[in-house]
Parts: structure tokens; C-alpha cells; sequence
């Protein structure tokens, strides 16, 4: 008979035991989420994990239902998630999220613009996501136009993007065919625009040709690069604004205010452009694809309208492009459920969510066909076309959010007629280069 050592024999017993607690403690509906997301760290694969409840801040309601049946799908997935749908008006969100980024109280996950990052990054108020890059958690490469490089910065990746956007030319089809002029098409070129603007105004009756605004992504950034100038060098060092081409290009847009073919910035500033286009006073403007919903939710124009490329200018046609991204806050308090969403929301299946929805053009490669065929009335082919186009939206440095936010106080003065459009420009240009010197 082999003698039972008593010592070892306590040790077992110990063991025994821990193991039975530690079981028990694994199996409690108590337990705390996965320690990484999609592992079984700290239980079985049966763990019951904690409900949780996350936010989900956007500014834009007419892509609320698509948002909502994304977060809808995720929570089929996890049922643990719940994830709460917060729209905040675009006037609204930047002042609400200004005051909650140093408070420590921004949404689990929100939107952000390219125009906007940097200030959130540097802030360090965005959660980094660059390990789950390099661990292959999330591909960037694929997204179209390099859409991901408008939220790094520094070397550290911060958003997925969602979304991306170019600029067309809205046009009303009754106003044209009113005056017996043809539809804009892919042999217009500012001039031509410009013929027809004079064309189609009524000023008596309130109609205009076009809406010659005061406006940079979809204004005259895009006059600009057409016309052979450039908003920021290529590395950013600077600024385009006094370049001879850019300067004319803005001269020739405003001369439209003088000519009668469009409506003044005062009277665009009382009723801004694009309510004057759904309402028939503009028989044309410059829009982002991100307007199409709103324009065509107007009982005044629909079935009355489409979209042309942007006219071509003298050295090719100019057009901006821009993407949203899905952030999360680097002071949430459920980062591992609200990665599990971000994550789902850079997936293949949100973005056919988003383009079956009509919501936007999906950032993810291969899924922009259903959202070309959400509006089949519409020619929306126009935007996928004129990414080769594009330039990205210029915000990707710390000087951005310095200039960005003085250009239209020095542009409105050249647009309300008290200064000349070149001596705006250049004062545009000299502050630009000096925020841009003293952020370096």
C-alpha cells in the first residue's frame, strides 16, 4: 500500500476548492465584460457578460434611421450592448462636445470631421486605435481614397471612416426647361456656367441663376483648384489663396453677384443657399452629396431636379472630398463594448446599411452600388465619378482649425462688396502662412 502523504493530500484539498470557487465566480451573472474584445478572458464561452448601454452621437436626423438600424443589428449580435442614438443638430454639436471633451463626458462613440480632429486629437479626448490596427482587429486599407489618413495624426490612427462625400451641381430641370436651355452636362465649363446663370435669372421675380456663395467645400475651394490655383500646398507649408489662379477664380464667382446672375450674400445669408434652390428661387448650385435627402424631401422641386458634374475649368475640374469618421472618447467608461461598435460600424455590413438606406455614399470598398440605386431618379453617379477628381479636404494640420475659423470673417468682406476680392484673398493668405508658422 503506497502511504498517503497528509501534506500533500491538504494541498489538494486547497486546490480543489479554489478551483470550484473560481468556477462559480465564472459562471455569475455579475460578471464583468470580456477583458479584450471577442476573447473569453475571465469565464466560459456561456458567460453571461454585463449589460451595458453605450451612446452613439451623430448631427444628422435624416441619417438617424440608418444609424439606428446599424446599432439595431449590433445589439442582435451582442445582446449585452445596447447602444442609445443621440442626434445633436449640426449647430449644436461642436458647442456641446467643445464643453464635454475637458469635462470628461463625450459620447461612448460619435462622429467626427476632418475639420474638427486635429483639436479632438491633440486634446487627447479621442481614444487612440492604433494597436488594433497592428493587431489586424480593423483594416484601413479598406476604405476608398485613402479616406483613413484624414483621422491620423502623428503616426496614431484615431477613426474608421464611415462615410465620404464630393460636390456636385444641383440643377432645377423646370427652370432649364422654362427657358429653353439645356441640361448641364460633361462638356460645361465655367464660362458656360456662367452664360447660362445670366440666362436663367429672374431677379424681378426673385429667381436666380445660381447660387454664387460664400462657402469653401462647396464653393469656391473647388473654383479655385479648377482654375489651375490651390487652397494649401502639398505639404501644407502654405497658403493658395494669393496665387493669381485662385484669385481669379474668386473674382469670377463674385462678378456672378455683380451680374445679377445670383443672388448677394445678404440675401444668401437671410435665407441660406440650398432652401433657396429646394424652394425654385435658384435654378443652380453647388452642393455636397450629403444634401441629396434634404433636397429631395421638397414637395417643391421633386421629381423637378438632378446633378451634373462640377464645369471643368481652365486647367481640369476641382472638387473636394471629404469623409466622416466614428470616434470613441478616450474617457468613456465602456471602451471595450464601445470598440465592439466602433469595430461593427466599420464593417461591410453597416456600410450596406448605410447604402440601402440611401444615409450617404458608404466609406468601404465595393458597397457604393446600392446607394446609387437608393434614388434611381437621381443621377448620383456623378459623385462616385468625380473622386478621380478630388482633392482631400485640406484640415490635416495643427494650423487648421487657426485659419479655418478667421477665412470666412476676412472672405465676407470681399462678398458684402467692402473690400476687393483680391485684397481679401491676400489677407486670407498672409494669415493663413502665419498660423501655419506658428503651430509648426
Amino acid at each position: 500500500m503506497v502511504k498517503r502523504n497528509p501534506f500533500s493530500f491538504r494541498v489538494a484539498v486547497v486546490f480543489l476548492v479554489l478551483a470550484l470557487v473560481s468556477s462559480a465566480c465564472g459562471n455569475s451573472s455579475n460578471g464583468a465584460s470580456d477583458s479584450s474584445p471577442g476573447s473569453s478572458a475571465g469565464g466560459t464561452a456561456n458567460e453571461t457578460k454585463k449589460n451595458v448601454t453605450i451612446t452613439y452621437s451623430i448631427w444628422d436626423k435624416i441619417q438617424q434611421p440608418a444609424m439606428e438600424a446599424i446599432a439595431e443589428e449590433f445589439t442582435a449580435q451582442n445582446p449585452h450592448i445596447k447602444v442609445k442614438v443621440e442626434v445633436i443638430p449640426w449647430g449644436d454639436y461642436w458647442t456641446k462636445m467643445s464643453a464635454a471633451a475637458p469635462a470628461g463626458t463625450l459620447p461612448d462613440v460619435f462622429w467626427m470631421h476632418g475639420g474638427q480632429f486635429v483639436k479632438y486629437a491633440t486634446g487627447h479626448f479621442l481614444e487612440p486605435i492604433t494597436s488594433k490596427v497592428q493587431a489586424g482587429e480593423i483594416d484601413l486599407n479598406q476604405y476608398a481614397a485613402d479616406l483613413a489618413s484624414i483621422y491620423t495624426l502623428d503616426g496614431e490612427n484615431y477613426g474608421i471612416p464611415k462615410d465620404f462625400d464630393t460636390i456636385g451641381l444641383a440643377y432645377n430641370k423646370e427652370l432649364f426647361d422654362q427657358a429653353n436651355i439645356p441640361y448641364p452636362d460633361d462638356t460645361w465649363d465655367y464660362a458656360k456656367l456662367a452664360e447660362a446663370a445670366k440666362q436663367l435669372s429672374q431677379p424681378d421675380k426673385g429667381i436666380y441663376g445660381f447660387g454664387a456663395k460664400l462657402d469653401t467645400q462647396t464653393g469656391y475651394w473647388n473654383d479655385m483648384l479648377a482654375n489651375g490655383g490651390y487652397i494649401l500646398s502639398d505639404d501644407m507649408s502654405k497658403s493658395g489663396y494669393d496665387d493669381p489662379a485662385s484669385i481669379e477664380a474668386l473674382q469670377a464667382r463674385y462678378q456672378m453677384t455683380l451680374d445679377g446672375a445670383s443672388p448677394t450674400h445678404q440675401q444668401m445669408t437671410d435665407t441660406e443657399a440650398t432652401e433657396m434652390f429646394k424652394s425654385g428661387r435658384l435654378a443652380m448650385i453647388f452642393d455636397g452629396s450629403w444634401r441629396i435627402s434634404d433636397i429631395d424631401g421638397s414637395d417643391i422641386i421633386k421629381g423637378k431636379w438632378d446633378w451634373a458634374k462640377l464645369p471643368k475649368g481652365k486647367v481640369k475640374r476641382g472638387n473636394i472630398i471629404n469623409g466622416l469618421g466614428n470616434v470613441m472618447s478616450a474617457s468613456g467608461k465602456h471602451k471595450e463594448e464601445a470598440w465592439l461598435f466602433l469595430k461593427f460600424l466599420g464593417s461591410q455590413r453597416a456600410a450596406e446599411i448605410t447604402a440601402e438606406m440611401g444615409a450617404a455614399i458608404p466609406a468601404f470598398n465595393g458597397t457604393q452600388e446600392a446607394w446609387l440605386t437608393s434614388r434611381p431618379h437621381l443621377n448620383l453617379q456623378i459623385f462616385i465619378d468625380q473622386v478621380a477628381d478630388a482633392i482631400p479636404y485640406p484640415s490635416g494640420s495643427k494650423a487648421y482649425p487657426v485659419w479655418f475659423a478667421k477665412e470666412p470673417e476676412i472672405m465676407s468682406q470681399a462678398w458684402g462688396g467692402a473690400v476687393p476680392v483680391e485684397e481679401a484673398a491676400k489677407e486670407v493668405a498672409e494669415m493663413m502662412n502665419q498660423a501655419i508658422e506658428e503651430t509648426k
